[in-house]
């Protein structure tokens, strides 16, 4: 794996998280609920040993490592397994990403419950077309190995 690659790539995925994080907490404009990832993850992360509410920013930065980490997995491992054209196969990895968030992250790590129905029973809504966005967005930008 060449430097470059991994810098298109590393971009591709920052880029993605962030239109997919963007739309999350502009959602309630279009009648969806707003969900803020940046401060999930903070809360879940950092929230005992700060004894409070963590600075924001340690979340939007894990969300961030969390979408560029994917997008690595997805560019070396997932992608080049997967059949369709580019678009497509990012899709299909923002949807695998999306059955895992709602049925094993939301449920065992954050205990909202499957589909995260005990935080709110239309937060599924948002979390499918924020990954839709991710895929899609990764799909169009990222190389695949």
């Amino acid at each position: 794996m060449k430097l470059d690659f991994l810098l298109v790539v590393s971009a591709a995925g920052f880029l993605a998280t962030y239109f997919h994080m963007v739309f999350a907490l502009t959602a309630d404009r279009v009648g969806m609920v707003k969900l803020d990832f940046g401060k999930g993850l903070s809360m879940l992360l950092f929230a005992e040993p700060y004894g409070g509410n963590p600075p924001y920013v340690l979340g939007l930065i894990s969300v961030h490592l969390n979408g560029i980490i994917f997008a690595l997995v997805y560019a070396t491992l997932v992608g080049p397994e997967l059949p369709g054209a580019p678009v497509v196969r990012g899709l299909i990895f923002g949807g695998l990403l999306l059955i895992f968030s709602l049925c094993v992250f939301n449920p065992l790590i954050t205990k909202h419950g499957f589909f995260a129905l005990k935080m709110n029973p239309r937060a599924w809504q948002t979390a499918v077309v924020a990954h839709v966005i991710y895929g899609a967005m990764l799909g169009w930008l990222s190389p695949i190995l």
